[in-house]
């Protein structure tokens, strides 16, 4: 059994090696660095677990303060021999319940989760789309020259439920 729970600094050698294996990080100890830079951040992360491993992990932030209602999904990843088995999709889905009870616990709720993206990133194109984002802007050259970022945005009613983006571009 797959189980997403927050993760602690505890879980530092597994959540680091998610991180190398999934994005451009050199070794472990960078992983490790970037890791307990986020949580002293405030970025959240959550993580899904199953027998003691760390199968994967989906990170998120909260835009500005919780009364604007925004958060921004960070990074998703997960191990490689995990993946295309439902691992990301369960992240997902903890992530949502996860960052609604903040805001909740906050005195608001979500009204917006968005996220960049390489624009040359096609299959997490995909994935996003299937749960649920729209394609809401593209920022030309906006971390490097010559590739694009995709901005994708999903927005929720006041019960929490996903609603169509395309009245609601911002």
């Amino acid at each position: 059994m797959i189980i997403i729970r927050n993760a602690k600094i505890e879980d530092i050698e597994g959540v680091a090696k998610v991180l190398k294996e999934s994005y451009n990080i050199d070794d472990i100890e960078e992983a490790k660095k970037i890791f307990r830079d986020e949580l002293k951040k405030d970025h959240h992360y959550i993580i899904a677990e199953q027998l003691r491993t760390i199968l994967g992990i989906v990170t998120w932030t909260v835009h500005d303060l919780p009364k604007h209602q925004l958060a921004e999904l960070n990074r998703i990843a997960v191990l490689p021999e995990y993946r295309g088995k439902g691992v990301a999709k369960l992240l997902f889905n903890g992530l949502i319940k996860k960052c609604s009870e903040f805001y909740k616990e906050n005195g608001s709720r979500l009204r917006k989760l968005y996220l960049l993206t390489h624009e040359s990133n096609t299959r997490a194109h995909i994935f996003y789309e299937k749960m649920g984002f729209n394609h809401e802007t593209t920022l030309d050259n906006h971390y490097y020259d010559e590739e694009d970022e995709y901005v994708f945005s999903m927005f929720f009613d006041e019960e929490g439920k996903t609603i169509s983006n395309s009245s609601n571009k911002s």
